[in-house]
């Protein structure tokens, strides 16, 4: 009888090469099952052509509107000038949601642009059964609401409906990324379908450049390297296995939430 069920996904496909390999090594090689796809990074066309064709792996729009880090950056599908209030003065997407609340980003540009990236994913042969948010964009102030109407009228499961895991409680907390996944799911409420949201990457040149203010030099690779790991760790799958918790694609977790 299945405790519970896991969605384990993996974010910001396309943001560069070494996410990519990651993220598919842990779907050939691991049990990651949903692949959130960037539209506007800067290797989104490598990422569609690794993964367009990879079967079992469930596909996702990762509406992005915002570029975080000090190393690269990447702007909008559309051309700057069609959604000015959601760029800088170089045409990238600025730093984070709350710098496009507070010089009041225009939702339709908004709209315009996540529709854009959904249109070129589809262009270059993606399969999008679902759509999430990256940086937790939909916050914003009636995007929200309009990404669950897109999310209805494109046939698509909208992420936002599922819970994420729980956290360690304080004095159960380890540094090694499958003993906390383990606490998590151990303290996780039976007969409930959680998401697992994951950013594999390898531990290299490319994936250092990912840093900004208040992160420690090589963090955001060591970390990225690590879920990777934990996602190929063939141990934690038995134990998932033992503890009859089922990792599912996005699809097979709520029909009614789907227009397929």
């Amino acid at each position: 009888m299945t405790r519970l069920c896991l969605i384990t996904r993996g974010d910001d496909a396309g943001s560069c090469d070494s996410a990519n390999r990651a993220i598919r090594e842990a779907c050939k090689h691991g049990m990651l099952r949903n692949v959130s796809v960037m539209v506007s990074g800067p290797a989104f066309a490598e990422a569609a052509a690794m993964f367009a064709d990879l079967p079992g792996i469930c596909l996702g729009l990762h509406v992005t509107l915002n570029a975080e880090w000090n190393g690269p950056k990447w702007g909008p599908v559309l051309p700057p000038a069609r959604v000015p209030s959601l760029v800088d003065d170089k045409g990238f997407f600025t730093s984070a949601p709350s710098v496009l609340h507070a010089r009041g980003v225009d939702i339709e540009q908004i709209m315009s642009e996540v529709e854009a990236q959904l249109d070129r994913a589809r262009a270059h042969g993606l399969d999008i059964q679902y759509l999430d948010e990256h940086m937790g964009v939909g916050w914003l102030p009636g995007l929200r609401e309009r990404l669950a109407q897109l999310a209805q009228r494109e046939g698509l499961v909208d992420a936002h409906g599922f819970p994420s895991l729980p956290a360690a409680p304080a004095g159960e907390r380890d540094s090694d990324v499958v003993a906390t996944w383990k606490t998590r799911i151990t303290h996780a409420a039976p007969g409930t379908t959680y998401v697992l949201v994951t950013h594999p990457g390898h531990d290299n040149a490319e994936m250092r450049h990912f840093y900004h203010a208040g992160l420690t030099p090589g963090q955001v690779a060591r970390e990225r390297d690590a879920e990777r790991r934990a996602l190929t760790n063939p141990q934690l799958r038995q134990w998932l296995q033992d503890s009859s918790v089922e990792v599912i694609r996005y699809t097979e977790a709520a029909p009614s939430s789907s227009g397929r």
